[in-house]
């Protein structure tokens, strides 16, 4: 896999325009060889997940989307590699690298197919030119003050068969935009929430601006679960209770605490993410879940 493929780096400022490194046959071959290495590594052995943006995988198991839409750009990048512009400076700076990847096209009886390895790309694998950046070599140090960076033996998603596989949802984000494969309230469902006749928000518009991803996420799957329209304010509160949560309600609505954390755990109660330990009868705050299959 992926032998005598081009080395491709994705641009921070503009993610649709791909750039070639220029390296030698030798390095070329090594990043080929460890990038087909590390696939394996990210798969082999482990149970897939479909992504739905609410389970966060173990360590024998990975993430997939499916009918995942890979940029026509990256497309035609692998299809002609020599037709992509190298990497190098613009107006005396080298461009911010978002993504390094390589990746292999194959067509057989009209229909393609890509295998395509991405790594996300940290400010940490810039080598810095400040201070004395020294290599040794023939028994000395010597020092080097040209721009370099340095290609991880790891990857972060790879794509293949239409899908891409990933184990980890916050490193493969920083490749790719994921919100279209996964469900995250609107800013109309964030508004409606938070003036939901069955929830008390003291701050609706401080609520509304500190609605991150996770917030989103967890607006969404109480919207969809339908436990706000099921259940009354009391009842939520006594649920909560039985597992050690404790629920405020106010004129028959349940009080949304402004304290972040406080928050965090009552929106976890209401997606079914808060428990009790059947054996130590802790309470216990969940970080993802998925339905477990019922057994015949």
């Amino acid at each position: 896999m992926f032998k005598d493929c081009s080395i491709m780096v994705i641009r921070a400022d503009d993610p649709s325009q791909i750039l070639r490194l220029e390296v030698d046959k030798a390095t070329q071959q090594a990043i080929c060889q460890t990038f087909s290495e590390v696939v394996a590594d990210l798969v082999k052995g482990k149970t897939r997940i479909p992504f739905d943006g609410s389970y966060k995988p173990n360590d024998d198991e990975f993430l997939s989307v499916e009918n995942f839409t890979l940029p026509d750009e990256i497309k035609e990048a692998i299809r002609n590699p020599m037709g992509v512009m190298a990497y190098k400076k613009e107006d005396g700076e080298f461009p911010e690298i978002k993504a390094v990847f390589v990746g292999e096209h194959i067509e057989r009886n009209g229909t393609e197919k890509f295998r395509v390895a991405f790594q996300r790309f940290r400010k940490e694998q810039y080598i810095s030119t400040r201070g004395f950046n020294l290599y040794f070599a023939g028994n000395t140090f010597r020092c080097e003050s040209n721009f370099g960076i340095n290609i991880s033996e790891r990857i972060d998603c790879y794509y293949t068969k239409g899908e891409l596989q990933f184990s980890s949802f916050f490193f493969a984000r920083q490749v790719f935009d994921l919100s279209e494969y996964y469900r995250s309230a609107t800013d109309q469902e964030v508004d409606a929430f938070a003036s939901s006749k069955l929830l008390s928000i003291a701050q609706p518009q401080e609520f509304k601006n500190m609605a991150n991803t996770w917030v989103r996420r967890k607006i969404a799957m109480i919207n969809d679960s339908g436990v706000l329209k099921n259940n009354s304010a009391a009842k939520i509160q006594k649920s909560a209770k039985s597992v050690g949560i404790k629920i405020d309600v106010e004129d028959e609505k349940i009080v949304i605490p402004e304290d972040k954390e406080q928050m965090k755990i009552v929106l976890g109660f209401l997606d079914e993410e808060v428990y009790k330990g059947p054996f130590s009868k802790a309470t216990l705050l969940a970080n993802s879940k998925r339905p477990v299959k019922k057994q015949v």
